[in-house]
């Protein structure tokens, strides 16, 4: 058991991998305002209403402020061996995103107020799903991609079914997600392909190694209409 336990204990040569902060801001903010938005509903409850938009409001104008940074430093950032990299193409994406989102909580603003829905729930909810567009952005690994792929799309089938008492709306939630599981299966069946053709997740290698490779073959082919009739599909 003690050499078990010894073999978990990094040795000293191990250093931690660094991580620029300023490059992951934007996720940053948002994961904080999140985390804010459900802690305020939970504890206030229906008091907290009136606060909801404002604070949504507030992390979607403070989240644009990093990625403006990062764009006048104009510096491409990799992390993770590869796997995030922030780079202006990136950059162009998050911030529309981020603007695409503000303008959605503008436009709902009062539809949400007027009705008798759980407010907290919404606007937790579409922040989940921004932040996994803006990690969608800058992923560039088979993992990255799928789990940011995942963050966007279950907050996505929890919006289709959040009115409650409308049967309409759990029966599209229940079919979305019912689609989008079998859309994550085709996807990973696809991952798992393509991985044990180059043996690599990362797509600046997998493209390298596709290159190398003879792509007539028809696992290949199987392989590309997974991975994209999937992707094509959960975002869509």
């Amino acid at each position: 058991m003690l050499a078990v336990l010894a073999q978990l204990i990094p040795d000293a040569g191990y250093q931690s991998p660094t991580i620029d902060w300023h490059a992951l801001a934007p996720e940053i903010v948002l994961s904080i305002g999140g985390c804010l938005l459900i802690l305020l509903d939970a504890a206030k409850l229906d008091r907290a209403k009136p606060y909801m938009p404002a604070l949504a409001n507030l992390v979607l104008l403070g989240a644009p402020i990093p990625v403006i940074t990062l764009a006048v430093d104009g510096t491409t950032r990799v992390l993770f061996d590869g796997s995030y990299v922030v780079d202006p193409m990136a950059l162009l994406l998050k911030a529309m995103f981020l603007v695409s989102g503000y303008v959605v909580i503008l436009l709902s603003t009062n539809y949400v107020a007027e009705g008798d829905y759980h407010e907290g729930e919404y606007y937790f909810l579409l922040i989940s799903s921004l932040l996994g567009m803006l990690v969608m952005a800058s992923a560039r690994d088979l993992v990255s991609i799928f789990v940011a792929l995942e963050l966007l799309s279950i907050p996505a089938y929890m919006l289709a079914a959040w009115r409650k008492r409308d049967l309409k709306g759990n029966e599209a939630g229940m079919k979305y997600y019912l689609m989008g599981v079998f859309a994550s299966a085709i996807l990973l069946y696809g991952m798992s392909l393509l991985y044990g053709i180059t043996g690599s997740t990362l797509l600046t290698e997998i493209g390298l190694l596709i290159k190398q490779e003879d792509t007539s073959l028809p696992l290949f082919d199987t392989t590309e209409i997974h991975a994209l009739a999937a992707v094509e599909y959960a975002l869509a």
